[in-house]
């Protein structure tokens, strides 16, 4: 757990952690420079409890987050926000998941997203958050983590357990622009990995004013929307053959536009909308959804709609021309 400036929420999420009904582990605490009374309360944790160590670290939360795994000595790794709440249960069933499951690098779980206050009380996640609940918790098995990564993050990264050789073969936490934890996931899959979910709840995810999401610019949406062109980019398929864009809407235009500067070719975007059918969007002819089954099946089809609902509807569209999803067919929000 690493933490920076966590006095007021670390205590309970040691707590959850200390209370777990699985006894064998460690767990390594890893001050970040804080200024408050954070390292304090990490080292009376660990006056209380031998399984507890506390080391600091002067670099980034990057170098901070890394630094945490390789100071541990199990074969696996759990990641924990000093701002969240494990459920009693939560290493005991990622533990018997990964077990169970040799093939899988890492496993994350479902979550409860609460919203914490300007006086530290919890209670409902915003409309928005509860999108993003219901989205990530229907993203549960290793194919669907694998096709729908350019949605969102699919892993929370509180809940993740990484067996401890993926984080030395991969070298742990790149320190990119945007999200550290999106760009690990995106690597791992990249290389072949396998990433499941264990599908119950196991952790409550805590939204509040300070929370680095809301005030760190790596964690901004314009970074994701770059981390996911820069992955994309890299498909063998989209170097050769480029993209077709449904949806020529805001997200559909920032992402050819991201694209081009990664050197890839929007060859069109295919639209619903009558006004825009005919249009050129930055030179990019906009064409009747119904051309899409005249695309060849080398030319990787994007959805890039924000809308859940118009997403699942392009996914049918594509489907039933015969598109194959997560091959060449991808939905990025």
């Amino acid at each position: 757990m690493p933490a920076r400036n966590a006095a007021t929420t670390i205590e309970a999420a040691i707590r959850s952690i200390i209370k777990q009904d699985f006894k064998e582990f460690e767990f390594i605490l890893v001050d970040h420079r804080s200024d408050d009374s954070t390292h304090r309360l990490m080292l009376q944790a660990a006056e209380a409890d031998p399984r507890i160590r506390v080391h600091q670290s002067r670099g980034t939360f990057v170098e901070a987050a890394n630094l945490a795994w390789r100071k541990a000595g199990g074969k696996f790794i759990a990641r924990m926000d000093s701002d969240d709440r494990a459920y009693p249960q939560r290493l005991s069933h990622q533990l018997r998941h990964l077990t169970q499951h040799p093939g899988l690098a890492a496993c994350g779980s479902l979550v409860r997203i609460c919203k914490r206050g300007e006086n530290g009380k919890a209670g409902p996640a915003d409309e928005g958050y509860q999108r993003y609940e219901s989205w990530i918790n229907s993203v549960i098995t290793p194919e669907e983590i694998r096709i729908r990564r350019f949605i969102d993050s699919p892993i929370p990264n509180p809940t993740a357990m990484i067996r401890r050789s993926v984080l030395e073969s991969s070298g742990g936490y790149d320190d990119p622009p945007w999200a550290e934890d999106y760009d690990f996931w995106l690597r791992l899959i990249e290389e072949g990995h396998h990433i499941g979910k264990v599908p119950e709840v196991l952790l409550d995810w805590y939204d509040s004013p300070g929370r680095s999401t809301r005030t760190v610019a790596r964690y901004r949406i314009d970074q994701f929307q770059n981390a996911k062109a820069h992955f994309l980019s890299r498909l063998s398929s989209i170097r050769k053959h480029g993209v077709a864009i449904c949806g020529a809407g805001p997200t559909g235009k920032e992402i050819a536009r991201l694209l081009k500067k990664q050197k890839i070719t929007t060859n069109c975007f295919l639209e619903v909308n009558e006004r825009q059918i005919g249009q050129t969007i930055a030179d990019i002819p906009v064409l009747d959804h119904r051309y899409l089954e005249q695309l060849p099946k080398t030319l990787i089809l994007l959805s890039a709609v924000g809308n859940r609902s118009s997403r699942e509807r392009i996914t049918k569209l594509a489907t039933s021309a015969g598109r194959v999803e997560g091959k060449n067919f991808f939905s990025v929000a």
